[in-house]
């Protein structure tokens, strides 16, 4: 541009300042189209420096739990399974029903913990003991290593807290919490435990007759032989009379009482054996 006091302005100069200033116009529009798509893309304002983004992952792991059962008595062993999306470390943790947390995977037997995708069984027995109440397991898994197992173990299934609010607090003490670093997932079941299973019969149901045994001897004082036997009538059974007394059985030869399961009652029975020849 020229100076104010030079005069004016001739048409080639005008066309050439107008030139420059439709390209500024041109270039100042593209750098604002440029700014509003940023501010879109991040939905306000852009932001002082670079905040990542976690990109979600395609097939993300999964991890469910269980066991072979849904209650237990005391000294059973109880089996437990659990199934992962892909390939994970696990921990394994027992709530027990007063409130007692252990770490029972990895343990002191086995502290190989990492495991294909799949349906597994968790390694080892198991065995139910008291206190009774429901008692719960829960399992994390995550594609990388949580530091949740002891370096050392100084006891089979290290404690980790004696209710679940203080464990709580050792766990998130040592897991990552925040979201761009937390690569873990987590799943529960329950148990319940009891002393004994409280079994019902089922109605109606047979009623167990016991087998009479003889008495030692009796005294009938006038009774009739041939009237049937003064005990309880059991199908199948046998009875006779012989020197004075009951016996019970089949003699070889004679007469007898037989209660038949036919009738439910005492038959008169007589068997003869014969002998031929010399």
């Amino acid at each position: 541009m020229k100076p104010f006091d030079a005069g004016a302005c001739t048409y080639a100069e005008v066309m050439n300042m107008t030139k420059n200033v439709t390209r500024a116009l041109l270039l100042l529009l593209v750098a604002l189209v440029a700014l509003s798509s940023v501010a879109a893309a991040d939905g306000g304002a852009a932001p002082l420096g670079i905040i990542p983004t976690p990109t979600p992952t395609p097939n993300p792991l999964t991890v469910s739990i269980w066991t072979n059962k849904t209650s237990y008595v005391y000294n059973e062993i109880a089996y437990i399974y659990f199934s992962l999306s892909q390939a994970a470390y696990i921990y394994v943790y027992d709530i027990q029903p007063d409130g007692v947390v252990r770490l029972i995977f990895p343990n002191q037997f086995n502290q190989a913990n990492y495991a294909s995708a799949g349906t597994h069984a968790l390694p080892g027995t198991f065995k139910v003991v008291p206190p009774p109440g429901t008692e719960y397991l829960q399992i994390f898994a995550s594609p990388v290593p949580l530091a949740l197992a002891p370096t050392a173990y100084t006891e089979q299934y290290p404690l980790i807290g004696n209710n679940p609010q203080s464990a709580g607090v050792h766990i998130k003490g040592i897991i990552p919490t925040d979201p761009q670093q937390a690569q873990w997932v987590t799943a529960w079941t329950s148990v319940t435990i009891s002393p004994s299973y409280a079994y019902q019969y089922p109605y109606p149901y047979p009623t167990p007759t016991p087998t009479p045994t003889p008495p030692s001897p009796p005294v009938y004082g006038g009774y009739v032989p041939w009237q049937q036997p003064p005990f309880p009538g059991v199908p199948g059974a046998y009875w006779y009379w012989s020197g004075g007394q009951w016996f019970q059985g089949q003699p070889s030869n004679g007469w007898y009482w037989y209660f038949s399961p036919d009738c439910y009652c005492w038959k008169f029975k007589i068997v003869v054996w014969f002998k031929f020849g010399g």
